[in-house]
């Protein structure tokens, strides 16, 4: 029940940072100044490339490839396209200048930061995000959320050994806070490694979901919102209706 929650904890891309946004601007940018993109057609590789980026994502998601073989053969397959031959390497090249860019862009929010303050006051809270290690925490860092969480409630795919929505990718957390999983709720863009893995994890989800898409499967989140903004305003009526409810 919402009443026994006693932990608050969020997923990082596309929930407390706006990563798909981001990433197409650093797309953008980094296609223009690479040597190896420079000269193509713009629209005609960014189609193709989202293509490579999600099929290869899924079969991440499968087990198959791990994340430096989607971030190399997403560009590799493209440029494939263009009758353009690069190897991992320069791929692995591209890759980083992109992230250079993506984190130059990256701004706080002082609303988001006044919202996870407000939460801790009657909350613990936290972060799981699957990921590298230093990636992560260059986004936390960049957002400045450091101000608001210490290392010990960040918990990163890479450090843990496990990535959602693997159980113990939640349970882990969970022992180090001391809270049983019926008493924390998880808040997530992903429909697979967030709701359904958190709500199979034993605990509550709320789900991020900007486009309005319908629920894959049956699992049923506690309530469905479309951004952090719109999860402040639900928040505190969520919780008022079931304190107001048990007096």
């Amino acid at each position: 029940m919402i009443k026994d929650i006693k932990l608050v904890l969020f997923d990082l891309d596309n929930t407390l940072l706006s990563f798909s946004e981001y990433w197409t601007e650093a797309t953008h940018t980094i296609f223009y100044l690479s040597d190896f993109t420079k000269d193509l057609p713009f629209d005609e590789f960014f189609s193709y490339y989202r293509h490579y980026d999600q099929y290869f994502w899924e079969l991440h998601h499968e087990g198959r490839i791990s994340l430096d073989e989607v971030r190399q053969q997403r560009l590799i397959k493209t440029l494939d396209e263009f009758d353009q031959k690069i190897s991992t390497e320069e791929a692995d090249c591209y890759f980083n200048e992109f992230f250079h860019q993506l984190i130059h862009l990256v701004k706080p929010d002082q609303a988001l930061h006044k919202y996870l303050l407000e939460l801790k006051k009657s909350y613990q809270i936290g972060i799981i995000t699957n990921g590298k290690v230093e990636e992560q925490r260059a986004k936390i860092q960049k957002m400045n959320l450091h101000n608001v969480l210490s290392e010990e409630e960040i918990f990163i795919s890479e450090e843990m050994g496990i990535e959602k929505p693997h159980e113990e990718a939640f349970h882990i957390p969970l022992v180090k806070y001391g809270v049983a999983p019926s008493q924390a709720v998880y808040i997530g863009d992903s429909w697979n490694n967030d709701i359904v893995g958190a709500i199979d994890a034993g605990m509550s989800a709320i789900w991020i979901n900007p486009q309005n898409m319908e629920a894959p499967t049956n699992h049923k989140p506690l309530f469905i919102t479309e951004n952090m903004l719109t999860l402040k305003e639900e928040w505190p009526l969520q919780f008022k209706e079931v304190k107001l409810a048990s007096k």
